[in-house]
């Protein structure tokens, strides 16, 4: 089964490869986020804290979630991607859990939000709580604190929803270095058949390239 998914990727990646990535930022997603006040490195801020609509080359919005807080996104914004693992991440491990006990459970504002929010303090603190690191939340409402400590009580511990974890780093910040966020989206692991044929199909493809 590993080697079946080891390789749909890697022809994928091949297929992948042949053009660049380019995502656009549209919205938050409706009904996936709230505003909060959050202090990184000693600067406070108030920043949606949810999940961004992001458009992959032009295909139907995905719902994904901001690992990179030392950049901004405004709507409308289009740049390059490299896509990459998880593992290019800060605590990519505890990242990982995060994502596969809970991705597929964000159903409401409050637990877009707190995901959010567990997400940005394991990526810069190592998930040791709103109050205190270089990451802090403030005046965060009861309810989300609730959450976003039931997210991290699993923190450790990997989950059990088979995921595609997918990083969109950034190919440029811009002149001044301070726009263009990372971001982290999932896809579910296709069933055995369906993963033999998108091996198929990718396998095609790459033959007709190479025919042309």
């Amino acid at each position: 089964m590993k080697r079946i998914i080891a390789s749909v990727i890697v022809a994928s990646s091949l297929v992948a490869a042949a053009q660049a990535t380019q995502i656009t930022i549209n919205s938050m997603v409706p009904g996936r986020s709230e505003v909060f006040t959050i202090n990184y490195k000693g600067q406070n801020s108030t920043v949606y804290a949810g999940a961004q609509s992001v458009s992959v080359n032009g295909a139907t919005p995905i719902a994904l979630y901001c690992v990179d807080l030392d950049h901004h996104n405004k709507f409308g914004d289009s740049y390059g991607v490299n896509i990459t693992g998880v593992n290019v991440l800060n605590n990519s491990t505890q990242v990982s859990n995060l994502m596969t006990n809970f991705w597929s459970s964000i159903a409401s504002s409050t637990d877009a939000a707190a995901f959010q929010l567990a997400l940005w303090d394991s990526v810069v603190d190592g998930a040791d709580g709103l109050s205190t690191g270089q990451f802090k939340g403030i005046n965060i409402n009861a309810s989300i604190s609730a959450k976003v400590a039931q997210y991290q009580a699993a923190i450790n511990q990997s989950g059990p929803e088979d995921l595609f974890i997918q990083v969109y780093q950034a190919t440029n910040h811009g002149p001044a270095n301070n726009i263009h966020q990372d971001l982290i989206g999932a896809e579910a692991v296709p069933e055995p058949t369906t993963i033999i044929a998108l091996a198929g199909i990718a396998t095609a493809f790459a033959r007709r390239r190479k025919v042309a």
